[in-house]
């Protein structure tokens, strides 16, 4: 029997995104579902996004670091909430029924769990397992930079990655130092991974299901990892077809946009250019 997990992060309110994941893993009979943190902020639906999850029979949950910038505003004055930068936070705070920040917050940063002998390390950033050897050069700004003039494409995208890690001398001495497992995370809102020759140890970053910023236009990306009775891995990495101006028109009028103009501002520019 195979375990099928599916890998999501980075769902940043964006309930339809989620929607989609969640009925193209159903598709793909997923078992249990691996939530990677940052289910809140920048979209308009982080109340029932975190409803969504709660809904769900089998799942993991870590929190993320928008979940900390949601607790950080707990038993705040609400008074002093005027500044312009925040504003994203503040809608999202007062959009999130008290059940489910609790439910939320409750949640562990990582978490460590095994099937058939096969460890699963889950944090929100990968820096808990390889340094800073992706956001150094695999961020959202460095990957703006690398393809500015070049189209990208999912294909393309994995030879680049995989080419930069072959031959990071940094990247391959951390990398050969971790135990053997999969290590799961998110935050770069890249989607990737990575294997050693043997197949024993694997890096798994599923992107930003609500967000990406891979420069990939058009589809938002999660990722199914099967386990088998024997320990194997197969890693499958799932783009989901994604109409972009219909969410883009739900956006422009939700309530969010009128309380967090600017912010929302920006991230239809970020959903238009995956960048």
């Amino acid at each position: 029997m195979i375990m099928k997990f599916a890998i999501i992060s980075d769902i940043h309110g964006n309930l339809p995104a989620l929607d989609a994941v969640l009925e193209d893993a159903k598709y793909n009979t997923i078992d249990t579902f691996l939530f990677v943190g940052d289910y809140c902020l920048s979209n308009p639906y982080p109340n029932e996004c975190i409803q969504r999850i709660r809904c769900l029979d089998k799942k993991y949950i870590i929190q993320g670091n928008e979940e900390k910038y949601l607790e950080n505003l707990i038993n705040k004055n609400q008074k002093t909430w005027i500044d312009g930068q925040m504003q994203i936070s503040y809608y999202g705070y007062r959009a999130i029924r008290a059940d489910n920040l609790d439910y939320i917050l409750s949640m562990p940063n990582m978490l460590k769990i095994t099937y058939n002998d096969v460890s699963l390390h889950i944090a929100h950033s990968s820096e808990e397992f390889i340094a800073d050897c992706e956001h150094k050069e695999w961020s959202t700004a460095q990957v703006a930079k690398r393809y500015i003039d070049k189209e990208v494409t999912s294909d393309s995208f994995r030879a680049d990655i995989h080419n930069y890690f072959d031959n990071n001398t940094r990247f391959q001495q951390i990398f050969s130092e971790l135990d053997q497992g999969v290590y799961i995370f998110g935050h770069s809102h890249i989607q990737w991974s990575y294997q050693s020759t043997d197949g024993k140890t694997t890096l798994i970053n599923p992107g930003s299901c609500g967000l990406p910023l891979d420069g990939i236009i058009g589809s938002i990306p999660y990722t199914i990892l099967d386990i088998s009775n024997t320990g194997n891995i197969i890693i499958k990495e799932r783009r989901i077809p994604f109409d972009i101006e219909k969410y883009i028109d739900i956006l422009i009028k939700s309530d969010q946009f009128i309380k967090a103009n600017v912010w929302s501002k920006i991230i239809i520019q970020e959903l238009r250019t995956a960048r």
